[in-house]
Parts: C-alpha cells; structure tokens; sequence
C-alpha cells in the first residue's frame, strides 16, 4: 500500500480494531444457504448513501465496472441522498439479506452519526463489513470571493462576522468540521446550511450562497481554481496536494478524515459476504483501480473483512472524543 499521510492516521485504523457485534453478524449462515458457494444470477444494487457527482458517490463508481465484472453480474449504483445518509442507510438496512443490495458505506452514518443522534433509523453496529475501499481527506475552502487569502485571515474573519458552512447534512463530516472550527478556532458563531449531498453543497459554494465548506478531496482537485483554498482538516499535509496547509499548523486542530467501505444487511449469510469480500480484494490490488482512486485524491484501502470489522468500534470511539472536544450536543 502506498505510503501517505491519510494512511497513517487514517489506513491503520481500518487494518487493526475490532467490532464484535459487526463480525458476529458476518458470521451469520442462514441453514437454506448452507456453505456452498455464492454467485449472483442478476445484477447488484448499491445504495450510495448521497446524490450523484459528490465525494461518495465519485469513488463508489470507480470501483463498480471491475467489481461487476469479478462478480459475473453488473452493480448499479442507488443514489439515496437526504438526511445525512441516514436514509439510504435505512434503505440498505431494511433490505433482503441475499447479497442482491449492498451499501458504500462510511464514517459518516456508522460512526460519526451514533454521536449527533438520539435516534436512529438504522443499527449501525447490525450491518455485516465486507472491506474498506478509500479514506478520503477534506480541505476548508471560501468562496472565490470571500476577501481573505490565508487560514489566519479567515480566523480573524470569523472572530468579527458570522461565517456560513455549507455541510450535507447534520451529522456529515462537514457540519461537524464547522462546530470544531468554531469550538476550537474560538469563534464566537457560525451558520451551517445543510444540503442533500456533497455536490449541491458545493454548488452552493461556487455560486457564492455561502462563505465556506470542508470540500472532499476529489472536488476539491476539481474546484480548486474556483475557490478560495485556506487549510486541509488533517493531522499532517498530503501528498496529492502538499501546498496546502493544515488547520493544524495554525493551532486549530481539526482532523476529518473519513474511511469508505462496503458493507450488506443484517443477516447477510456468509457465503454471500465471503464470495463479495473476495472480489472486492481483488478490485482493490487492481494496479489500474488503485491509480484511478488516487487520482481523485483519495487512499485506496484493503484489508481482510475480519480486520475491517476490527476497525470500526474504535473508530466510533475516535469520533466520540471528537464530538466531545468539539462541544457537539446529540440531536432528537
């Protein structure tokens, strides 16, 4: 695996955790399925949990043309924006389990969103992982007019006027980055505006609606000339784009970075997973994919479905700590 920034602090994680109930439910074998083999006799629905041209939705589709063909069967992409994810989330959870609909997920709806609700439509914890696919960074960007060039500046901006966020959706990276830039840029307030998805968001931006938003690596390579670029949300700078600072660097230590993967429903019998997670590896050591997903800016990932589910438990913790520091209170 390449060697970059968003692997170290970010990749590891995916490799290494654990989440018992998650692989408990990997485990599941319906005794009509028995062990035999699986393989897909029509095509494959996967439910992105955010419209179309958005971050998730953009890497998702680099992976579905190779992930069909190992599959013997096409996987068409279900757009499900709205609510943050959390309805394509309940769409995947309440599907049959037969391998027939899977969802990309993300930290967003299964780790980030058990912090910022009370309530849920979904079990996060009761989806089965099948294997991580890319984690993706995030830059804070201004609109093209916004009047200040520099993080510095825009701090000091936000210290005299209220600043507007784009996000898409409470709970989404986005609306969380705004709360810890204010919490620990000591800001007195800022505006989140949500939209239904990543793109919208950002057309937003473009078109001067709102001051500012955490743009996801792949349309922040494809935006930045339009935009004001301040600082990206991570620990350290990244390879695809090292000219940019980081919030950290300023002493504003917010750190966003976000895994994608794919998982199934609840139930979701284990040779079904086994026969997915075994194409989905071999996808994901494809020289060409691996290229194309780094080209977007994105870290490809790849581990066994036993060390992906190890991963997101502390994860979860990881994001709760985050919430903590950022002073972000559960919603109803």
């Amino acid at each position: 695996m390449k060697d970059s920034n968003l692997q170290q602090s970010t990749g590891p994680s995916i490799r290494r955790r654990t989440l018992v109930m998650a692989a408990a439910g990997a485990c599941t074998v319906g005794t009509a399925w028995g062990q035999a083999a699986w393989n897909p006799q029509r095509p494959l629905k996967l439910i992105v949990t955010y419209p179309p041209g958005g971050g998730a939705d953009v890497t998702a589709r680099a992976f579905t043309d190779q992930l069909g063909n190992k599959l013997g069967q096409a996987v068409v992409i279900d757009n499900r924006g709205g609510a943050g994810g959390a309805i394509g989330a309940e769409v995947a959870y309440r599907a049959a389990p037969d391998g027939y609909t899977l969802l990309w997920g993300n930290a967003d709806i299964l780790t980030i969103a058990p912090h910022l609700f009370t309530r849920l439509p979904y079990k996060p914890n009761e989806f089965v992982p099948i294997g991580p696919t890319a984690a993706v960074a995030f830059v804070l960007c201004g609109r093209g007019d916004i009047g200040v060039k520099t993080f510095a500046e825009v701090l000091e901006l936000g210290r005299k006027k209220e600043l507007s966020f784009a996000s898409w959706g409470n709970g989404s990276p986005g609306h969380v980055g705004s709360e810890m830039f204010k919490t620990m840029g000591k800001v007195p307030s800022v505006l989140t505006v949500p939209y239904q998805g990543t793109a919208p968001a950002a057309q937003a931006l473009l078109a001067g609606q709102v001051d500012m938003m955490y743009l996801p690596s792949p349309l922040f390579l494809a935006m930045e000339s339009k935009v004001t670029t301040f600082a990206a949300a991570g620990k350290q700078r990244y390879d695809r784009f090292k000219q940019v600072p980081t919030m950290a660097e300023f002493g504003v230590p917010v750190d966003l970075e976000v895994w994608q993967g794919l998982f199934a429903p609840p139930g979701t019998p284990k040779p079904v997973i086994d026969r997915i997670a075994s194409a989905l590896t071999e996808v994901s050591a494809d020289p060409a994919i691996r290229k194309k997903i780094e080209e977007l800016g994105v870290v490809p990932l790849a581990s066994s479905q036993e060390e992906f589910a190890k991963s997101i438990a502390p994860d979860a913790a990881r994001w709760g700590e985050i919430m903590r520091a950022a002073q972000v209170k559960p919603q109803a």
